[in-house]
């Protein structure tokens, strides 16, 4: 019997997936890179909300969402309607009812105009939170003045955060704690390969407990009526120092089902309280199983999987991060 690191290793050099990667790029989302065929494309999920190529709408945008505002409760109230606190900011502010002035809750519509586009952020005045006039604005000019357009292959080198349409010029340690993304391959349209990045989620209780944990009590909690699957590759992995586990498996109607998934410290950067991997075969209209078929079998489904979980890396350095965690030096 082969054993695990035989195993990657065969199935790292399948054929088919090597001609597949023979052509590669880098992708980036928030502080992230996925290393993918050249003809592949990122689906994100979280990202900052954006108007594509609609900047030279602003005016019938803003005014579209005033009339929203103010139809939604009869005693809402416009405060401004306007520029911003920077050249290329909107703003509305506005009160949501009559019992917002009491308590202070000032809502903040912001509109920043990058380029072909508009970026679409927000926030509140609220006591409870500190968040003040003056801390919004101040939040608002800092974004203002880091957020650029990027063009959909553009993999910047400074630290920042990508976005689908843009990049945020950061810190590498502040910033965005959710990413979420999907990967899109035209020549395997039944496959679906995801990541999601939470640095800031709890670990406490069954949020920390591992990948092979949650299977085994799933398991156990279920019995008989736990499903049937065929399991290719169980048990531990590290992915470029992060010390996580992997569950490949296939499913009795021949759905690939693979998972890695790796439990960090909360508000660690470096390494995240969920990092969570996911690929399925046999996907159709975004259900998994309704494909006819897998396009891969288990020996090429197994060589995606390792080819793309290691190519994802930080895109430049973080805090803590080893160097083989780091696409771009």
């Amino acid at each position: 019997m082969m054993g695990k690191e035989e195993l990657i290793t065969e199935s790292m050099m399948n054929q088919r997936i090597e001609k597949l990667f023979s052509k590669s790029k880098l992708l980036c989302f928030g502080r992230y890179v996925l290393l993918a065929p050249q003809d592949a494309k990122l689906i994100f999920g979280s990202d900052f909300p954006t108007l594509p190529n609609r900047a030279k709408d602003i005016k019938q945008i803003m005014e579209a969402r005033r009339a929203e505002i103010l139809a939604k409760d009869k005693t809402a109230k416009i405060n401004y309607f306007g520029p911003g606190p920077a050249s290329n900011v909107m703003w509305i502010r506005y009160y949501e009812d009559e019992f917002s002035p009491k308590y202070g809750l000032e809502s903040f519509d912001t509109y920043y105009i990058v380029g072909p586009h508009i970026f679409v952020g927000g926030g509140a005045t609220a006591k409870s939170q500190n968040s003040t006039v003056e801390s919004i604005t101040a939040k608002t000019i800092e974004v203002a003045q880091n957020l650029r357009p990027r063009a959909p292959d553009e993999v910047p080198t400074e630290p920042g955060l990508c976005h689908e349409f843009g990049f945020t010029r950061l810190a590498s340690d502040k910033g965005q704690v959710l990413s979420q993304v999907g990967l899109y391959l035209p020549e395997l349209p039944d496959i679906t390969f995801s990541v999601e990045s939470n640095q800031n989620a709890s670990t406490q209780g069954s949020n920390g407990h591992s990948l092979l944990k949650q299977i085994n009590d799933r398991r156990k909690e279920l019995g008989e009526n736990y499903p049937k699957l065929t399991t290719l590759r169980e048990g531990k992995r590290i992915v470029h120092g992060w010390a996580g586990e992997e569950s490949l498996v296939r499913r009795a109607d021949g759905t690939h089902d693979f998972e890695w998934k790796f439990i960090g410290e909360t508000g660690n950067v470096a390494k995240p309280a969920m990092l969570d991997v996911t690929m399925y075969s046999k996907v159709k209209a975004n259900r998994i199983g309704a494909a006819s078929a897998a396009s891969v079998d288990d020996e090429e489904a197994l060589a995606l999987w390792d080819k793309l979980l290691e190519g994802l890396k930080f895109r430049v350095a973080v805090p803590g991060a080893p160097s083989d965690a780091v696409a771009l030096p």
